[in-house]
């Protein structure tokens, strides 16, 4: 599934090294993340983790699973799911994280296609009237894409950033 998000440009990676031991960075990862799935379906909803946590997931040893948790009134929800494993060579650690799409943005988006070929070819069948949904829904589709690209890029930068704070940090 990672090559077919790669080729359409859903998926980006990310090799970073870290001053810092590999136990450590999974601890002080870990008072950052609620301990929670990542999926969309989860009875704790996002606006009701403490804010002291920026993110939600699962974190091991040596990978983690997780996602940016949502604000109360975030508008922007195309936050991307980071799945990372950490690897420690003589105190220095190596992280690898891959960003990709949720399941629900995927699933959301596969949906808005569906309208857009359902519009389509209910349009070559009517008039004018079925042209003009059938290019609204297709620049609806298209939008969407573009938002989980943004999202994606987004999350890698925000990502890296908080990896080097947290190795930073005392």
């Amino acid at each position: 599934m990672n090559s077919f998000f790669k080729s359409i440009g859903l998926y980006n990676n990310l090799i970073i090294d870290l001053n810092i031991n590999s136990t450590e960075l999974v601890q002080r990862l870990m008072k950052v993340t609620y301990k929670t799935n990542t999926t969309f379906i989860s009875l704790e909803k996002d606006t009701t983790i403490p804010t002291r946590f920026e993110y939600r997931g699962m974190i091991d040893a040596n990978s983690f699973t997780i996602k940016r948790r949502g604000r109360l009134f975030d508008m922007n929800r195309s936050n991307p799911v980071f799945h990372g494993t950490i690897s420690d060579n003589n105190g220095i650690s190596s992280v690898v994280i891959e960003f990709f799409p949720s399941g629900f943005q995927i699933l959301n988006w596969f949906l808005i296609l569906c309208f857009c070929f359902v519009i389509a070819f209910v349009s070559i069948t009517e008039d004018q009237q079925g042209l003009m949904a059938g290019a609204v829904a297709i620049i609806i589709a298209i939008t969407q894409y573009f938002i989980l690209k943004r999202g994606i890029s987004r999350g890698k930068y925000e990502f890296e950033r908080e990896l080097i704070y947290i190795a930073q940090k005392p």
